[in-house]
């Protein structure tokens, strides 16, 4: 059971008793920023209403993706996605058994999906892809002045003309990326894999779905076999393209701004903050770890 007093619980109850109606008692499954409440085959995720720019960006970026024929968790519960409860915002997809954890490989094909399936006019039904307004939002929290919030915030103003220059000139072309594709953002089930965790996805050039995988392998210590395996996987090397190097950037920086963001929530999480800003902006660099 979750909290009663946290409006995002009683938000989550009331959408599920809506659309689920069932008789087994809902389920929380992680609390974050979001909560993510699961009964029998459905799983709602419930967020305070200032973040209804992100749940009807995952509206629209689930919808699209079930209709481009891309493997991700649907959407369950009808159309007016996403409802307003009291205060929060909700979102309901299908519940998916996760039965093992997704390869390099499954990575690459998913990105390929993306890039041979959305390009065109799926591309033109969502948002645009828009990394530095997230990265700016991940540390919307931390105090002008903090040291790190700063470096985050400059950096991101650092890279916006250099992004501009690149988002629509990629030459794998535009297509919905998912700003995020490392495998806790994939689901294994017995039967396929899904993308999930669309939050960040939008129009955008699809060769920044490769830069986790160089990231894997460069900051977090991967075997380099693991991204020749996603790039097979992939068909193409993005690493040609000179842009790419500033889907890099801008890469390293989403997560190092969201570890800035959550440095709070634990001290091991503060401690891999400190890493990541001193690398980027220290060149100090230690092995970054997954949290």
């Amino acid at each position: 059971m979750g909290d009663s007093t946290d409006p995002r619980w009683r938000a989550a109850v009331e959408v599920l008793d809506r659309i689920n109606a069932s008789a087994t008692p809902p389920v929380l499954v992680r609390e974050g920023l979001s909560l993510l409440v699961r009964q029998d085959g459905v799983l709602v995720r419930s967020r305070l209403r200032s973040d209804e720019p992100v749940a009807a960006r995952e509206v629209e970026v689930g919808r699209a993706l079930a209709d481009a024929g891309v493997p991700s968790v649907p959407l369950v519960g009808g159309l007016g996605q996403p409802w307003i409860v009291d205060g929060c915002v909700v979102t309901a997809w299908r519940w998916e058994e996760v039965t093992g954890v997704a390869s390099p490989a499954d990575l690459g094909s998913l990105a390929r999906s993306l890039r041979e399936r959305t390009a065109g006019t799926y591309a033109f039904d969502v948002p645009r892809f828009d990394p530095l307004s997230a990265i700016r939002a991940a540390v919307a929290a931390v105090a002008i002045g903090d040291p790190q919030g700063d470096f985050i915030r400059i950096r991101a103003q650092e890279l916006s003309a250099d992004w501009a220059r690149i988002a629509d000139r990629d030459p794998a072309g535009t297509a919905i990326v998912h700003g995020d594709l490392h495998r806790d953002n994939v689901l294994r089930t017995a039967d396929a894999v899904l993308l999930t965790d669309l939050e960040l996805a939008g129009a955008g050039p699809s060769s920044y779905d490769s830069a986790p995988a160089v990231v894997m392998v460069e900051r977090y210590g991967a075997e380099a076999a693991t991204l020749d395996e996603f790039l097979d996987a992939l068909g193409s090397d993005p690493r040609d393209w000179p842009g790419f190097a500033t889907c890099l950037a801008v890469y390293e920086l989403w997560v190092t701004a969201w570890s800035v963001g959550v440095r709070d929530r634990s001290p091991e999480l503060a401690a891999e903050a400190a890493v990541r800003v001193g690398c980027l902006r220290d060149q100090t660099c230690e092995p970054w770890r997954l949290h």
